[in-house]
């Protein structure tokens, strides 16, 4: 055996094993690694980014419609444009996120958490054009909405800051369900 172990073409044959089997599975394993975590950190970007864009678009209106309150003021022309290419851009981004979470986590359950969390977003937007007399309601509505869909406890009636930070709350759920999550490469 010992004579076996020492013979140039036995040594020859184990080192084709290890240089054509075994150091390409790890090479490609350490690359599937790598790609998996700068897909994970540009996605979870792409998600940061669009969801504080519509976010602080949402929040400038919530604020113009506080001062404008008392005397009501009308919503210019050009406010109201803003407001319509934020919504618009936010559908859009939103539709594409949602389109690679499917590609990348089709196992997991990360892309119906991303719809879920998108609609309660539109909805959250949603709330600036609600007249005051219904807007309790829907308040009310929303946080049932986040309560079921989302998994974050709201109390009954929720405020507009409770319902804010639960968005902002949820986002970070979903970042961090991408960075925890396997990823699909293929």
């Amino acid at each position: 055996m010992d004579s076996l172990l020492r013979h140039p073409l036995t040594l020859l044959i184990i080192g084709a094993m290890l240089s054509g089997l075994i150091i390409p599975f790890i090479t490609r394993n350490w690359q599937n690694r790598q790609k998996s975590l700068e897909i994970k950190t540009t996605l979870v970007s792409e998600i940061s980014e669009s969801v504080m864009e519509f976010f602080m678009s949402i929040q400038f209106a919530h604020l113009r419609k506080e001062i404008r309150r008392t005397p009501p003021i009308p919503v210019t022309p050009q406010e109201q444009a803003e407001f319509d290419q934020a919504y618009k851009a936010w559908e859009i981004k939103s539709a594409v996120i949602g389109t690679k979470l499917q590609a990348y986590f089709p196992n997991a359950n990360i892309p119906k958490t991303w719809t879920a969390f998108a609609d309660v977003l539109t909805r959250f937007y949603a709330l600036e054009g609600i007249a005051e007399p219904q807007l309790p309601d829907s308040m009310s509505s929303l946080a049932k909405q986040i309560s079921a869909t989302l998994s974050y406890d709201l109390p009954e009636p929720a405020t507009y800051m409770q319902l804010r930070e639960a968005v902002l709350q949820c986002k970070s759920d979903i970042i961090s369900a991408v960075l925890q999550a396997k990823m699909s490469l293929s």
